[in-house]
């Protein structure tokens, strides 16, 4: 309830959005990367898709670390009150 009650509806909606837009950019980050390596493999059989494939390999490691440390921060920061 802070800063004011008036905005309790408000910090629960943001409670429902942060996992949520989490999960969204998660998703769409694996989405571009299979899209680029399917229009490539279309386009250029076997010479470009093998190195794409590494470098979603690699932003894909980053995007695990990011996803898992800002769910970290959500929770501790969702914990900070309950001592």
């Amino acid at each position: 309830i802070k800063p004011t009650p008036i905005l309790l509806p408000i910090n629960i909606l943001e409670d429902f959005t942060k996992p949520l837009s989490l999960s969204f950019r998660l998703f769409g980050n694996i989405l571009a990367d299979e899209l680029v390596v399917v229009v490539l493999v279309s386009l250029v059989p076997l010479v470009i898709p093998i190195p794409v494939m590494f470098l979603g390999l690699f932003t894909s490691i980053i995007q695990a670390l990011i996803f898992a440390t800002l769910a970290a921060a959500y929770i501790g920061e969702s914990m900070e009150g309950h001592h």
